[in-house]
């Protein structure tokens, strides 16, 4: 019996929780670390029910709290432009406007000081506080918090104390930094603040009951707001009750939640992190994010029930090779951008298509080029980088490793078509490993009235389908026999309609491990790919 598309679409989402877990295991290893009860308070506040809400009603909750604790995943910049902005928003505000912040120690107050009244440059200011030793994150979200206090003429005060390492030190840590807030709350007129710490320190059971308390010491009392950002929990529910994350929700107990970063691209941050504290990248150069792609690549197999180690793949000159074997070179950053043109000139790719690939790398800032079997990622994003990944599976476990993954036919329509169906995978791969994506063919930057033709040529594909036609006709194959540009957008558009197709089919429960795998090793050579393409079209409508 088929079960109910409820349980279909949670069955889906546990697999994408897997990939995440997976990854977590890698960095974090299996000792139950977040078990510690320490974390228990914050568990129990993030599991509660929710309710959908929005960044403006956020800022407009933050504007009219005394404490804004903003919670802080310290290898994630965004998590700190986040404070930044809120920052922004509170100082437009009545009254006096200080900002704490974790990554200082109190001792190092006057160090702070110094900085923000510019007597210290960022450079002596990091050594002066052994920011690399002592914190280690990147530097950029930071300096930009802290550059934004100075120019609002907000003062930055420091909340933490030694030793950050272990669960001893937490409660004491907290403690410290409660009493912290507290003075800088009473210590004169009356005064706001905003917190940023680590999101666990956060809990109700922590910081703000410790302020709490010790505000009443003082005989005083103030409103605040929690704001955690990305806590999986309450992610991976809301996925489960919309398929999307919104920008916001409110919690139960009043606190508030935003959402930018998924839980892949933050635990590769953390990774990024954790290379560079092991010496394994140097402080100035790019992370090597070839680990990354290679579990995108994982993920997806694992969709397909196939083992990489030992999945057996046929290269163009005739000989086989296990497919992690065969795994593309990846180049990051800033290579990404240099080493594109040198590489695809190398194996044989026009002035066009360079210039054609370049584009899409800086629309997607992620790149997989089958001639060469190399990817180009210039940052990672799960949704675009898991979307090339899937171009690249596309070309291992169909035997077209190093040539190009589209039918190679003097036939334009067909070309098309085959185009249309790698748009199909790219789409799939990426909402297989980041649900909320929708980033696979970049930015639309056509002027309008190219848009609205596209918009009409879709509209009658999709009447064609809904016939019983059997070749597209002539309205439809004329623009796909014209200049490329358009033929290339016209086969993103459509190969974008057949992926979030083909995804549905995957969340409905109507596709199985062993269909998936088949769209990924069909032959599609000529004159194959038109007629695949709007059988799957007219099979999805159904």
């Amino acid at each position: 019996m088929r079960r109910p598309a409820a349980a279909r679409g949670l069955s889906l989402l546990a697999r994408q929780r897997s990939a995440v877990r997976r990854l977590k295991r890698d960095l974090f290893g299996s000792d139950g670390s977040l078990r510690h009860p320490y974390f228990r308070d914050l568990r129990r506040e993030l599991s509660a029910p929710f309710v959908e809400s929005s960044l403006a009603r956020v800022g407009t909750a933050c504007a009219s709290a005394d404490i804004v604790y903003v919670g802080d995943f310290h290898a994630d910049p965004e998590c700190q432009r986040v404070a930044t902005d809120l920052l922004e928003q509170m100082a437009r505000g009545r009254g006096r406007l200080v900002l704490g912040v974790e990554f200082v120690y109190t001792r190092q107050q006057e160090i702070l000081d110094r900085r923000q009244d510019g007597t210290l440059d960022d450079a002596t200011f990091l050594r002066r506080i052994h920011y690399r030793e002592e914190w280690g994150y990147p530097w950029t979200g930071f300096r930009d918090l802290l550059d934004r206090a100075r120019r609002l003429g907000v003062p930055a005060v420091a909340l933490d104390r030694p030793p950050r390492g272990g669960f001893d030190g937490l409660a004491r840590r907290d403690a410290h930094a409660a009493r912290r807030i507290a003075a800088a709350l009473v210590g004169g007129a009356k005064t706001r603040m905003l917190v940023l710490f680590g999101e666990s320190h956060l809990a109700r059971g922590h910081i703000p009951r410790l302020v709490t308390r010790a505000l009443a010491r003082r005989g005083a009392a103030r409103r605040s707001v929690t704001v955690f950002q990305d806590p999986e929990p309450v992610y991976w529910s809301a996925l489960a009750r919309a398929g999307a994350a919104p920008e916001a929700v409110r919690l139960s107990g009043g606190s508030f939640a935003v959402f930018h970063t998924p839980p892949l691209m933050r635990y590769e941050g953390y990774r990024q992190v954790l290379d560079r504290w092991r010496g394994e990248a140097p402080a100035d150069e790019d992370v090597d994010l070839t680990p990354a792609v290679h579990h995108l690549i994982e993920v997806l197999v694992g969709w397909m029930g196939i083992r990489p180690e030992r999945h057996r793949v046929r290269h163009r000159a005739g000989w086989v090779d296990d497919l992690q074997d065969a795994y593309p070179e990846v180049f990051s950053g800033a290579d990404a951008r240099e080493l594109l043109g040198p590489v695809l000139r190398e194996h044989g790719r026009s002035t066009g298509e360079i210039g054609e690939a370049r584009r899409r790398l800086a629309e997607r800032e992620a790149h997989y080029d089958a001639r060469s079997n190399t990817f180009f990622l210039v940052r990672y994003l799960p949704g675009p980088a898991a979307g090339e990944a899937a171009r690249f599976l596309r070309v291992a476990l169909s035997g077209r490793l190093y040539r190009d993954p589209e039918t190679a036919s003097g036939d334009a329509v067909e070309r098309a078509y085959g185009a249309a169906y790698s748009e199909a995978l790219a789409y799939l791969g990426a909402r297989l490993v980041d649900p909320a994506s929708e980033i696979v063919s970049g930015a639309n930057v056509a002027p309008a009235a190219e848009r609205r033709r596209r918009a009409r040529w879709i509209e009658a594909h999709a009447a064609f389908e809904a016939s019983h036609e059997h070749e597209p006709p002539p309205a439809l194959t004329r623009p796909l026999e014209g200049a490329r540009e358009r033929r290339r957008a016209l086969a993103r558009e459509l190969g974008r309609r057949l992926g979030a197709l083909l995804y549905g089919r995957l969340l409905n429960g109507r596709m199985s491990r062993a269909g998936l795998r088949r769209l990924f090793v069909r032959d599609l050579d000529p004159p194959r790919a038109r007629g695949e393409v709007i059988r799957l079209l007219r099979k999805g409508r159904g």
